[in-house]
């Protein structure tokens, strides 16, 4: 039995607002006023602020304003600088860094004209599936206020689902769009590398991290890539935006079995995967079962020792680029312990496991070239509580548990393709399940044609969780 709300009709989304504001039913005065008045009733609850930025919000809401999304509330992740306010990364280390100039997607969101009221929380330098941090404490699920809202987007995820803003920035390292998504009941797309605006140079495996949003339903998130994409045209060709289902049957390859271990998910996230593969079939998709392209017990193993060697070496560029020494005393337990297995990683096993990364790349993408769609489960178990992955607990004592739980989404960071995670269900418990697709890089339009195929057919939009300010 869930305990999801249903609405009797869906709540407004972003496209709602932008058609009321084209109409002058409503100004973006009042859509940031009234997303304040939502995020300071809810926000004791749920503690996904980072940092509130309302004056800025109310200053550029009576100003003028261009762009497609124009005056639309929003939320900026912790970890994306604007200029004059704080962006600590969610440690405590950074808390008195305020950068003095706008990231590059930064400056393609202002440029897009949407209004960001608050900078979400997130994890301590972006490196968890939960938001929990020393600097913040835990930020909460609108769900169940005992569990997470997933990370390290789970401070903007948050937001979003109880109705505070309807789409909100996140970024995406290992997987954190759709980490925060799924726990949240939420659209999570992961754009290809160089897609967007200001990551037209990434060209590399190492580049991991791409920017985009977590929103309640497709268009808004289709809204949001069309409006921060790069034109640059040496990139990926731009994305007109996307409108409607898909119209042509696809071939989907299934597999939802754990990377490392090779057994199956939880029986709730079983039994939301088998009912998205039956609706898929019903819908007159073309849907096997397949093995992984790699080993993937060898692969996690990889991933392992990249993800430890990779931000044991990264932590003093960060330093160098910010101006700020990261200082490790003043990081959490979990990241202390990391960095002590990152510096037990030498230079050549660190080069080793990336040119064995190249192999298992490879070997996904001719698969991809194969097939339509690779789907899995987005998280392996049902959300976990509070604490489970805590910023106290050492990271040799979470490693597996934590790759276990979130390990089948970072392919598609190494490989730079596309991925969408979308609420298809509920857990036993009533809390969200998301069900992850991917394709082949800049397939982004037949990701969304798709989720708005499948979200026609559950009308996930309609449902609310129990702490719910989307009404206010």
């Amino acid at each position: 039995m869930t305990t999801t709300l249903s609405a009797g009709s869906a709540a407004p989304d972003m496209m709602d607002m932008r058609d009321a504001l084209a109409s002058g039913r409503t100004t973006p005065s009042a859509l940031v006023d009234q997303a304040i008045a939502r995020a300071e009733a809810v926000n004791p609850q749920l503690n996904f602020i980072a940092w509130p930025t309302f004056e800025r919000a109310r200053e550029q809401a009576a100003g003028a304003r261009s762009g497609p999304l124009a005056g639309i509330p929003t939320l900026i992740k912790d970890m994306l600088p604007e200029k004059g306010i704080p962006a600590s990364f969610g440690s405590a280390a950074l808390r008195d860094f305020v950068p003095s100039d706008d990231a590059p997607y930064a400056r393609a969101i202002a440029a897009a004209g949407p209004i960001s009221i608050a900078r979400s929380a997130m994890p301590e330098l972006g490196l968890n599936a939960v938001t929990e941090s020393p600097l913040l404490g835990p930020t909460r699920n609108p769900w169940n206020l005992d569990y997470t809202p997933g990370g390290s987007s789970g401070g903007g995820a948050a937001a979003v689902a109880a109705g505070v803003v309807p789409v909100a920035h996140a970024s995406d390292g290992l997987g954190s769009i759709r980490h925060g998504a799924a726990p949240c009941g939420l659209v999570g797309l992961k754009p290809s590398r160089g897609r967007n605006a200001g990551e037209e140079a990434f060209r590399s495996i190492a580049d991991l991290t791409v920017n985009g949003c977590v929103s309640r339903t497709v268009r808004d998130t289709a809204a949001w890539l069309e409006a921060t994409q790069t034109r640059d045209p040496n990139c990926l060709p731009p994305i007109p935006l996307v409108t409607a289902p898909v119209d042509h049957r696809l071939r989907i390859h299934a597999n939802s079995r754990v990377m490392r271990t090779g057994e199956l998910p939880d029986a709730s996230v079983q039994r939301v995967f088998g009912e998205a593969l039956s609706l898929l079939g019903r819908l007159g998709h073309r849907v096997a079962d397949a093995d992984l392209p790699f080993a993937g017990a060898a692969a996690m193993d990889l991933l392992g020792t990249i993800t430890e060697g990779m931000f044991c070496r990264r932590l003093g560029m960060l330093s160098q680029a910010i101006g700020i020494e990261v200082k490790v005393d003043e990081l959490e337990h979990r990241s202390v312990t990391l960095i002590a297995a990152g510096e037990a990683v030498s230079d050549a096993q660190f080069a080793a496991a990336w040119t064995a990364m190249e192999g298992v790349v490879a070997a996904y993408l001719d698969r991809l070239e194969e097939i339509d769609i690779w789907m899995t489960p987005t998280l392996s178990t049902e959300i976990p509580l509070i604490g489970v992955f805590g910023p106290d607990i050492a990271w040799g004592d979470q490693k597996d548990p934590l790759i276990d739980y979130a390990g089948y989404c970072w392919i598609d960071n190494f490989a730079g393709t596309p991925s969408i995670s979308l609420p298809m269900g509920f857990s036993d418990n009533g809390l969200p399940v998301g069900v992850q697709f991917a394709t082949r890089p800049g397939g982004e339009a037949l990701l969304l044609a798709l989720a708005y195929q499948l979200e026609a057919a559950i009308e996930w939009q309609r449902h609310v969780p129990p702490v719910w300010v989307g009404d206010l």
